[in-house]
């Protein structure tokens, strides 16, 4: 897996394709621990650029200023910003856990200058094999055994009660089994929402697309070693078909998203 400083280089990386950062007032929804926000404003001489996030805490991260960055909190919801102010809004492995996509875009949009950009890059999509975001819990939780104790697509169709009896037969941790049903099936962290569901929010944002790239994978493994072999198969299908889900999103794990508003809007 990369280090932090290998993802914020390579988000920057794929960036860069599609809008300058250097002079520009910069936006990034969901800073984290803010390394991306310091790593632009060290590195690409933005105007300025500012990094929000709701759980600052849960970053052990305090508002903070810079000579050309801020760190505060916010919520990308209720963007506390002008209309027409950012010339560049960035977001990276955020827009997955945000609760209405609808209402975030339309921030974003609203807050976004005339012909500026939003980029975001997130995974992995709900509907995906990891879906559940079990790679993404605390520290007891980011071992590949711990991932592989989960069925690819489970949290799909499988119940509250079919997947505790599942983890207390595979892991024998009772604790960490109640945390991981409460994550999945309880908590507010993950917006579970359909690829379909992302998609549609996307292409009806009101901006104009400038690009849209799917990050395929049919293996739990594909985010974090470019695993290739599906793991789907036709019992998951099956049990698949007997939920609200569709087929076609199960291998979408992550986006690449480029929006432009509209010099008119």
């Amino acid at each position: 897996m990369r280090t932090v400083l290998e993802n914020n280089i390579w988000f920057c990386e794929n960036l860069e394709k599609y809008t300058q950062l250097e002079g520009k007032t910069i936006l990034d929804i969901g800073c984290g621990n803010g390394d991306l926000v310091k790593h632009i404003a060290n590195k690409y001489e933005p105007n300025y650029i500012v990094g929000i996030d709701p759980a600052l805490d849960e970053w052990e991260t305090k508002a903070s200023i810079g000579n050309n960055w801020e760190i505060q909190f916010g919520d990308a919801h209720g963007l506390e910003f002008p209309d027409n102010y950012f010339d560049v809004i960035v977001s990276f492995s955020t827009f997955e856990h945000i609760l209405n996509i609808e209402n975030a875009l339309n921030e974003v949009r609203r807050v976004l200058k005339p012909y500026g950009r939003f980029y975001t890059e997130f995974a992995p999509i709900w509907t995906s094999a990891a879906g559940h975001h079990f790679i993404h819990g605390n520290d007891r939780w980011w071992t590949v055994k711990h991932l592989l104790c989960i069925p690819p697509w489970a949290h799909l169709y499988m119940s509250e009660h079919e997947m505790r009896q599942l983890l207390k037969n595979n892991m024998r941790d009772t604790e960490l089994t109640n945390e991981i049903i409460f994550f999945i099936y309880h908590s507010n962290v993950i917006n579970r929402c359909s690829y379909s569901s992302l998609s549609y929010s996307i292409m009806n944002s009101g901006m104009i697309i400038r690009a849209y790239e799917e990050r395929i994978s049919f293996n739990r493994l594909g985010l974090i070693s470019g695993e290739r072999d599906s793991e789907l198969s036709r019992d998951i299908v099956e049990r698949i078909n007997e939920t609200e889900y569709k087929i076609n999103d199960l291998g979408v794990a992550g986006l690449r998203v480029c929006l432009e508003k509209y010099a008119s809007i």
